[in-house]
């Protein structure tokens, strides 16, 4: 007992609170049909809403609204798809929705995914959080990749020869 007593008397000394620490992350995804590519986002609504306004010249709305088109626009800006020569590869809105404290966004790039390639440079909200992670997911042709993009890294083949390109 007095064992028990002892260390537990230690524990209330060394107990500390614990801090949390907010996650900056987004999530994509990218998976392909006969039409071209489809692209996934999931995004904090209240981060995205600021990278957008900001981007935008606008000050960051209370209720973390966005502008379908300043997304359109700042979407392109930070994911950059270019096909592997470089060609910018135009992405359109196929949807946007709120759900709770997060957007998921869906862009379509209508090319023809088996002959080209697909590269992109994921830098969403690195422009706010130095820490920020973007995590995207290839899902095409029965093969399967991840990327982790942070801030500053280079653009990379996503898709290639019709399939995930090797992380």
């Amino acid at each position: 007992m007095k064992r028990l007593a002892a260390l537990l008397v230690m524990s209330v000394g060394v107990a500390t609170t614990a801090h949390a620490h907010a996650i900056h992350t987004t999530h994509t995804t990218v998976t392909a049909d006969a039409k071209g590519y489809t692209l996934t986002v999931r995004a904090f609504a209240d981060d995205l809403s600021a990278s957008v306004a900001r981007f935008s010249g606008r000050t960051p709305p209370a209720d973390s609204s966005v502008r379908v088109p300043e997304l359109v626009a700042y979407a392109t800006a930070r994911l950059g798809p270019t096909s592997a020569a470089g060609v910018r590869l135009p992405m359109q809105s196929c949807g946007v929705k709120r759900v709770q404290d997060a957007y998921v966004l869906c862009f379509r790039i209508a090319t023809t995914p088996g002959t080209v390639p697909l590269r992109l440079g994921n830098q969403m909200l690195s422009e706010l959080h130095a820490d920020q992670v973007n995590i995207v997911q290839c899902d095409v042709a029965g093969s399967r990749r991840t990327n982790l993009f942070t801030r500053g890294r280079a653009a990379k083949d996503i898709v290639e020869r019709g399939v995930c390109a090797a992380s």
